[in-house]
Formats: C-alpha cells, structure tokens, sequence
C-alpha cells in the first residue's frame, strides 16, 4: 500500500510517540520534550487514532508497546536518525556531540589517525574518543557508538560494511634485510625467527605455501597477542613479520619496514566497519567517510 505524504502523521506527534516508547513513561518523554505530560497524552491518542489502532498497553501508569508499536518504533527511529543525518550532511558543523570508536590498535596508528585531520574538517563541533580494542565479540556497547574489527563478519543485530580486503607479505627491518645472515632468497626464511600474529602461525603457513615452501623450520618463532607489538618487533629486527599495506603502508614509505618478497597473499579476514542498526548520524558520517577513503586508499596502493 502506498502511503502519501498528506497521509502521514504529523512530526510532533511521531517525535511524543518515539520519547514514550523509548523511556516508557509519558512523564520522561514530557521532561524531554520540554512539554506538558498531558500534551504527551495528546500527541499519542491523536496518532493513535490517526492510524486506526493502539500502541501502547495500559495497565495504570505501566505502559508497554504493542506488536504495531515496537514496529513503530523501530520504523520512527530509523526515520528521524536518517532525517538528522540529511541535515547534518547539508553542513557537517551541524553533527556535535561525542562519537566513541573503538578501532584495533595498529589501525589506529598507523591508517586512521593520520587521516583524522581530513575528517574533522567536516565535522568540527563533534568530539571524538578513539578507544583500542581487538575484541571481536561485545564490540558495540553503552560506550561504543561504532567500530571497527578485522576478521570475518560474525557480529549480529548490527550494521556491518565492509571496509576492504588485505594481501599480506612479508616484511623486516632494513637492518636485518641486510644481514647478516641476510634474506636475499626464501630459503633465507629458515635463518631467521618468524613473528606470529595468530598462535598457530597459520597465516604464515597459507604464505609459505603460496611460495612453494612446505616444511619450513624457522630459526625460532616469537608469538604476539597485539599485531602494533608484532610490528615493534618487525620494526626492531627480532625477526619477519607478515604485514599488508593498511597497517605498514607508512612504515614501508618511511623506510622503517621493507618487503623483501614481493609474493602476497590474500587474508581470510577482511576490515569491518560495525554500527548499531539504528546509528547516531555522527556514526553514519563517520562510517561514510571511512568507507571513501579506504576506497581512495585501495584506488593508490596494492590494498586489493
């Protein structure tokens, strides 16, 4: 059935049913609105018999949504959350507030941060907390507005994007590129200890096997919960890492990090931007503009 626009409920009204529904209780909803409780009363009964049934259950001052009402419900906040997030857009002073992210520690330093300038340019007034965090399960919460998690997509009742596929490779410090012992053939691999980012080392066995090498014995391994420690350690000489061009892009164009094999392979997991199904505008703009310059960044650099 399709619905004119002459047809629809009048704001103010969907704005009352929306605070009732959210907080349960006319008197937070007039508190919030800044009106009267009986006006509160008003706007639902007239809504209510503008759409021809009921939204909420009675039972004294108790109130709980019907079937019709929690549709409703989730159907008004999607609509004012998009409505707030076209205007923010006509002018990005406009999105304020606080966003909480919580992004992987060697995301953040070395792609996002470095990129923050660019998106406070269209959103000034908006303060940000930038949280680290690897955990893949709860990664939304009461604290956490949005989120990115690398791995495969396993979160539920969200918004999930994807954010980009990695190829990784090896690589090392320039010190121990050099030697000695060196690295100038993959045989030179067994001479030097291997950095592990998963416990098993199961990325760097599909890598091994993408270059013909079966049966490797490395000279010893160092296993690394946190892969900004892994790339310290990279970064130290302790050994080879397998990175991708997210998080060692700038350390290869700094010179701290070198491929000593051009051979990559693609990762299993990929970059997921994480959202609650009914997101803040700030977190919608964010999640935007992330999403441009992961593809600007794939468009100049071998992400992909």
């Amino acid at each position: 059935m399709k619905i004119r626009k002459r047809q629809l409920p009048p704001l103010n009204s969907i704005r009352a049913f929306e605070a009732a529904a959210r907080h349960l209780h006319l008197g937070k909803a007039a508190d919030e609105l800044s009106v009267t409780h009986g006006a509160i009363s008003k706007q639902i009964a007239n809504l209510e018999g503008h759409l021809g049934f009921t939204l909420f259950d009675r039972a004294g001052n108790r109130l709980s949504l019907t079937e019709r009402g929690l549709k409703l419900l989730a159907a008004s906040n999607a609509a004012l959350d998009q409505l707030g997030y076209a205007i923010a857009r006509l002018d990005g002073g406009a999105v304020e507030g606080e966003l909480r992210l919580s992004v992987p520690p060697a995301f953040a330093a070395n792609w996002l941060i470095p990129r923050l300038a660019d998106f406070k340019k269209h959103a000034p007034a908006l303060k940000l907390h930038v949280l680290s965090s690897n955990r893949v399960g709860d990664v939304l919460d009461d604290d956490t507005d949005l989120s990115v998690r690398f791995g495969k997509p396993v979160w539920k009742n969200c918004a999930v994007r994807l954010l980009g596929h990695v190829r990784y490779f090896p690589v090392c410090s320039p010190a121990l590129l050099a030697g000695p012992p060196g690295l100038s053939s993959l045989a030179d691999l067994t001479r030097h200890p291997l950095l592990f980012d998963d416990p098993e080392g199961e990325n760097w066995r599909r890598w091994l096997e993408h270059a013909g090498l079966r049966d490797v014995e490395p000279r010893g391994v160092i296993y690394l919960q946190d892969f900004s420690h892994i790339l310290s350690a990279a970064r130290a000489g302790l050994g080879v890492c397998l990175g991708d061009m997210i998080t060692t892009g700038a350390d290869l164009a700094d010179g701290h990090l070198v491929r000593p094999f051009e051979q990559s392979v693609e990762d299993l997991g990929a970059y997921f931007v994480i959202t609650p199904q009914l997101a803040s505008p700030a977190a919608r703009l964010f999640a935007d503009w992330l999403e441009a310059e992961m593809v600007s960044f794939a468009s100049t650099t071998s992400v992909n």
